[in-house]
Protein backbone atom coordinates (compact mmCIF):
# COMPACT_ATOMS: atom_id res chain seq x y z
CA UNK A 1 0.00 0.00 0.00
CA UNK A 2 2.93 2.33 0.63
CA UNK A 3 4.51 2.08 -2.31
CA UNK A 4 1.19 2.65 -4.60
CA UNK A 5 0.59 5.41 -2.53
CA UNK A 6 4.06 6.85 -2.95
CA UNK A 7 3.52 6.55 -7.09
CA UNK A 8 -0.07 8.12 -7.00
CA UNK A 9 0.99 11.09 -4.71
CA UNK A 10 1.56 14.61 -6.58
CA UNK A 11 5.40 15.58 -7.26
CA UNK A 12 6.75 16.98 -3.58
CA UNK A 13 4.38 15.52 -1.51
CA UNK A 14 5.80 13.10 1.17
CA UNK A 15 4.75 9.62 2.52
CA UNK A 16 5.84 7.85 5.08
CA UNK A 17 5.66 4.86 6.79
CA UNK A 18 5.53 3.97 10.29
CA UNK A 19 8.52 1.46 10.95
CA UNK A 20 7.61 -1.36 12.80
CA UNK A 21 9.53 -0.86 15.61
CA UNK A 22 8.69 3.01 16.35
CA UNK A 23 5.88 3.61 18.80
CA UNK A 24 1.87 4.01 17.22
CA UNK A 25 1.69 7.05 15.60
CA UNK A 26 -2.14 7.21 15.79
CA UNK A 27 -1.60 6.31 19.54
CA UNK A 28 0.98 9.42 19.80
CA UNK A 29 -1.62 11.70 17.79
CA UNK A 30 -4.73 10.24 19.52
CA UNK A 31 -6.09 9.36 16.79
CA UNK A 32 -7.65 6.43 14.72
CA UNK A 33 -6.39 5.57 11.28
CA UNK A 34 -9.28 7.63 9.14
CA UNK A 35 -9.11 10.62 11.15
CA UNK A 36 -8.13 13.61 9.71
CA UNK A 37 -5.66 15.86 11.37
CA UNK A 38 -5.55 19.86 10.19
CA UNK A 39 -1.90 21.49 11.17
CA UNK A 40 -1.45 25.28 10.44
CA UNK A 41 1.49 26.86 9.38
CA UNK A 42 2.96 26.80 13.23
CA UNK A 43 2.49 23.03 13.16
CA UNK A 44 0.20 23.59 15.74
CA UNK A 45 -3.40 21.39 15.18
CA UNK A 46 -6.50 22.91 14.51
CA UNK A 47 -9.13 20.61 13.02
CA UNK A 48 -8.97 16.95 14.31
CA UNK A 49 -11.99 15.31 12.26
CA UNK A 50 -13.70 11.59 13.13
CA UNK A 51 -15.04 9.03 11.07
CA UNK A 52 -17.87 8.65 9.74
CA UNK A 53 -17.20 12.77 9.25
CA UNK A 54 -14.21 12.38 8.00
CA UNK A 55 -15.23 10.66 4.67
CA UNK A 56 -14.38 12.52 1.49
CA UNK A 57 -17.89 13.29 0.52
CA UNK A 58 -18.55 15.05 3.42
CA UNK A 59 -17.26 19.27 3.21
CA UNK A 60 -15.46 19.41 6.68
CA UNK A 61 -12.10 18.30 5.34
CA UNK A 62 -11.99 20.78 2.25
CA UNK A 63 -13.21 22.89 5.26
CA UNK A 64 -10.86 22.66 7.42
CA UNK A 65 -8.16 23.49 5.01
CA UNK A 66 -9.95 26.34 3.95
CA UNK A 67 -10.01 27.25 6.89
CA UNK A 68 -6.91 26.78 8.32
CA UNK A 69 -4.60 28.10 5.20
CA UNK A 70 -7.70 31.06 4.81
CA UNK A 71 -8.78 32.23 8.47
CA UNK A 72 -5.99 33.59 11.26
CA UNK A 73 -6.89 30.22 13.08
CA UNK A 74 -4.56 30.27 15.86
CA UNK A 75 -4.62 34.38 16.50
CA UNK A 76 -1.37 35.99 17.08
CA UNK A 77 1.14 34.19 15.08
CA UNK A 78 4.78 34.82 14.36
CA UNK A 79 5.04 33.25 10.93
CA UNK A 80 4.70 35.20 8.01
CA UNK A 81 1.89 33.95 5.74
CA UNK A 82 4.43 34.57 3.05
CA UNK A 83 7.22 32.60 4.42
CA UNK A 84 9.34 30.24 2.27
CA UNK A 85 7.12 26.69 1.61
CA UNK A 86 9.76 24.79 2.91
CA UNK A 87 10.38 26.24 5.75
CA UNK A 88 6.91 25.50 6.96
CA UNK A 89 6.56 22.34 5.55
CA UNK A 90 9.80 20.68 7.64
CA UNK A 91 7.99 22.56 10.97
CA UNK A 92 4.57 20.98 10.58
CA UNK A 93 6.96 17.49 9.85
CA UNK A 94 8.67 17.47 12.62
CA UNK A 95 6.93 19.38 15.09
CA UNK A 96 7.19 17.59 18.80
CA UNK A 97 5.09 20.81 20.35
CA UNK A 98 3.11 18.26 22.77
CA UNK A 99 -0.17 18.57 20.90
CA UNK A 100 -1.00 15.37 22.26
CA UNK A 101 -0.62 15.93 25.93
CA UNK A 102 -2.96 19.18 25.37
CA UNK A 103 -5.25 17.63 22.84
CA UNK A 104 -7.84 16.30 25.44
CA UNK A 105 -9.99 12.88 24.79
CA UNK A 106 -11.46 11.95 21.49
CA UNK A 107 -14.79 11.10 21.71
CA UNK A 108 -17.10 9.14 18.84
CA UNK A 109 -20.16 11.93 19.23
CA UNK A 110 -17.97 14.95 17.93
CA UNK A 111 -17.39 14.72 14.27
CA UNK A 112 -14.35 17.43 14.62
CA UNK A 113 -12.03 19.10 17.47
CA UNK A 114 -10.44 22.75 17.31
CA UNK A 115 -7.10 23.30 18.10
CA UNK A 116 -5.02 22.32 21.29
CA UNK A 117 -8.12 22.92 24.13
CA UNK A 118 -10.23 20.43 22.36
CA UNK A 119 -13.28 22.16 21.88
CA UNK A 120 -15.98 20.44 19.83
CA UNK A 121 -17.77 22.15 16.76
CA UNK A 122 -20.60 21.37 14.42
CA UNK A 123 -18.73 22.71 11.65
CA UNK A 124 -14.93 23.61 10.99
CA UNK A 125 -15.03 26.46 9.37
CA UNK A 126 -16.32 28.68 12.78
CA UNK A 127 -14.71 31.24 14.68
CA UNK A 128 -12.44 31.25 17.89
CA UNK A 129 -8.88 30.36 18.11
CA UNK A 130 -6.11 27.84 20.07
CA UNK A 131 -3.89 29.17 21.48
CA UNK A 132 -0.14 28.99 20.52
CA UNK A 133 2.31 27.99 23.93
CA UNK A 134 5.05 30.02 22.34
CA UNK A 135 2.18 33.23 22.55
CA UNK A 136 0.89 32.54 25.82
Amino acid sequence: MFWELKRRVAKGIPVYQQSPLQDDVWAALRADKDDFLVYDRCGRLTFHIVLPYSFLHYPFIEAAIRATYNKDICGNCSVDSNSMLSAQWNNTQYNDTGLVASNGNKTDSSPIKRGNRGARRDAPARGGHHTHPTHA
